[in-house]
């Protein structure tokens, strides 16, 4: 019986032990757990910095490009100016004028002569007085001449030459005598007059009409035409 008590004491102490000793345990370990675990380093808040403002670069001018030495050599161009008269069914007259004009220059022609234009007047001439008073006084013709100038004159003015073109600004006059007008009755001739000014941009060595022009006089048509060539010459 004493041993049974015995035995029964010494399992009921083991039990108290383990029991104690499992509490004492479950108190200790969150402090060796976190004995054990190393505190995590804070994350270093860094500021950020503030944007400089971007200060506008200027742009690089571009490099004049290079001339082709078509447009740097000096060069002329040379001018012609043909004028084509016409009247009724008769054969056209030409008249033609050239010149050479620098780039950037400018240049004048005069081709003609001059016509004398004659004019009559008459003028009384004193006579002898006859015994009743009388007098007679015939009248005398009186000639004179003024000339007239006819032919072609061109002006050429800003003549630029832009690689194979020339421009330029053109003035062109023409008169020419018509005898035809005249009569037996004394009637003097006429003189056709054509003038234009233009500017123009012309292909090297191409020729175009660049005025025309018709009108009736005693009813017979004349007509006139003018033709420009430039030629750049290098």
């Amino acid at each position: 019986m004493k041993r049974r008590l015995a035995l029964s004491l010494a399992v009921a102490c083991a039990i108290v032990l383990q029991i104690s000793v499992a509490q004492v345990a479950a108190q200790e370990s969150p402090q060796t757990v976190k004995a054990a675990i190393p505190p995590q380093a804070r994350p270093t808040v860094v500021a950020p910095t503030p944007a400089r403002p971007e200060v506008p670069q200027p742009r690089p001018e571009p490099a004049p490009s290079a001339k082709s030495s078509a447009e740097t050599e000096a060069a002329n161009v040379r001018i012609e100016v043909t004028i084509t008269y016409q009247v009724g069914n008769g054969s056209p007259v030409r008249r033609s004028a050239v010149l050479t004009v620098a780039d950037q220059g400018r240049g004048s022609l005069r081709a003609g002569n001059q016509v004398a234009v004659v004019s009559t007047t008459f003028t009384p001439v004193a006579a002898a007085s006859k015994g009743d008073g009388a007098s007679s006084a015939p009248a005398a013709p009186m000639t004179s001449f003024s000339y007239r100038s006819v032919g072609l004159n061109v002006d050429a003015s800003r003549v630029f030459i832009l690689g194979n073109k020339a421009k330029m600004e053109l003035s062109v006059e023409f008169s020419t005598i018509d005898e035809k007008t005249s009569d037996a009755g004394g009637r003097p001739p006429s003189f056709p007059t054509f003038t234009q000014t233009l500017s123009l941009v012309l292909d090297s060595g191409k020729a175009i009409i660049v005025g025309q022009s018709n009108d009736y006089v005693d009813n017979v048509e004349r007509k006139q035409s003018v033709e420009v060539k430039a030629t750049i010459l290098r």
